[in-house]
């Protein structure tokens, strides 16, 4: 059995690792499932937009219920503690992400006919709200003993951990896509197995505000938490409109199958080298200027990409898209980054403050999907033409997010003129 001190954190390098395992799984469920039912089980746009909805209504379920779930388990099981809790998520996400192949396995589909589709909404009904309790536990385990210089330290590799981890997963699953789609969530799921082992390095427990001294924060933390609340959300809105939108947009600009996931994740890379950016050069601590870039990438970035399937020429309409996506990933990168960072740092690193995080992706997750299902449904009804649809939802969440960075600019002004601005941080 490993002896350690019990005033240590777990060691960083194993939940570093740990989170980059787990995100090559919940990164294909959770982002890149719209294109594998479009392809693999031949959904629709309703069908998408309404998996879309299940997935963020259960992500903030479980994200919410995580503090409680917890402590109602404990009560049942006085020895259950968060590392057996992280073990058994493991197991059961690995089982989920089998399902599809195993019931496709057992019932194949008829040449023509598209496989079985219970399989995938089982999965995603079930494998959403367990994430949305897993990372707000790796969330404590990460910043739970740490603040000031050694979180910032933490956080700004972490987000370099996750977003890149992302990548794999989108290039890992183009190749299987057209033909096994179901074999893809089972391959790239099995590295919960994977991860499970790191588990013998982690604490029972995270250490949390009460076993280790923590820095003050400047007052304008709090004001900077609120302000990247209403945009985490918002940005997750965009994000969860533009994935179920995707697929069809590169069809329309003719993109291969097999290079589609590879196209779509223009985003990703760019979000992972900008936080890295932000880990390396952390003057953006207490500004006001970094919530309002964030909202310029996500305004820019979204309508570029939603403009690019309607230029004619496609050579021109496919780079624009690309460049649309990546000025989008920056975007998400600046708000997600700023978001975490006052989240953990006002909120002390609880499972509680890692929780309304999550809580309030799932928030975008649902309302984005919801927008879509609702046109979609009008469609199919007679109630909207075909070619209303793309305009309805695209120009919905637009005037959304509009309206929310107008919002969100008005506080910054406000607040800017009252307040001296902070000074820089050190780096780290």
């Amino acid at each position: 059995m490993f002896r350690r001190d019990p005033s240590r954190p777990t060691p960083l390098w194993a939940v570093m690792l740990f989170t980059f395992a787990n995100s090559i799984g919940t990164g294909l469920v959770t982002s890149g499932i719209f294109f594998i039912t479009k392809v693999g089980y031949q959904f629709s746009q309703l069908e998408n937009y309404l998996l879309g909805l299940v997935l963020g209504v259960t992500y903030i379920a479980g994200a919410l219920g995580a503090k409680p779930a917890l402590n109602a388990a404990r009560r049942v099981f006085p020895g259950l503690t968060s590392r057996r809790v992280l073990a058994g998520l493991m197991i059961v996400l690995t089982l989920l992400c089998a399902l599809p192949f195993i019931m496709k396995s057992i019932t194949p589909p008829v040449a023509g006919e598209r496989p079985p589709v219970w399989p995938i909404w089982v999965m995603v009904t079930i494998y959403s709200p367990l994430t949305g309790v897993l990372w707000p536990l790796v969330e404590s385990y990460l910043s739970g003993p740490r603040s000031g210089q050694a979180l910032r330290t933490a956080l700004g590799w972490w987000n370099v951990v996750w977003s890149s981890a992302l990548v794999v997963a989108y290039i890992g699953a183009a190749p299987l896509l057209k033909e096994q789609a179901a074999l893809s969530v089972l391959l790239l799921g099995m590295v919960h197995i994977a991860a499970a082992g790191l588990l013998v390095v982690f604490r029972r427990e995270p250490l949390h505000e009460s076993d280790a001294p923590r820095e003050d924060h400047p007052d304008a933390y709090a004001k900077l938490l609120i302000t990247f609340r209403w945009l985490l959300p918002l940005s997750y809105l965009v994000s969860s409109t533009l994935n179920p939108f995707l697929p069809s947009a590169l069809e329309t600009l003719r993109v291969d199958t097999q290079w589609q996931t590879i196209v779509a994740s223009a985003w990703l890379l760019p979000r992972c080298i900008a936080f890295w950016a932000y880990r390396q050069f952390p003057g953006w601590h207490g500004r006001w200027w970094m919530p309002a870039c964030g909202c310029a990438g996500l305004l820019v970035g979204f309508a570029a990409t939603v403009l690019a399937p309607q230029i004619a020429d496609r050579t021109a309409g496919l780079a624009t898209l690309i460049a649309g996506l990546s000025v989008f990933g920056c975007g998400m990168a600046t708000i997600y980054a700023g978001a975490i960072y006052y989240a953990l740092e006002v909120g002390h690193a609880e499972v509680e403050a890692g929780g309304m995080h999550e809580a309030l992706i799932g928030v975008g997750y649902t309302v984005g999907p919801g927008l879509g299902a609702i046109a979609a449904w009008a469609v199919s009804e007679g109630e909207l033409k075909p070619s209303g649809f793309q305009p309805l939802v695209l120009g919905t969440v637009g005037t959304v997010t509009v309206l929310v960075i107008l919002l969100v600019i008005v506080q910054i002004r406000r607040y800017s003129r009252t307040h001296p601005a902070p000074h820089a941080r050190t780096a780290p």
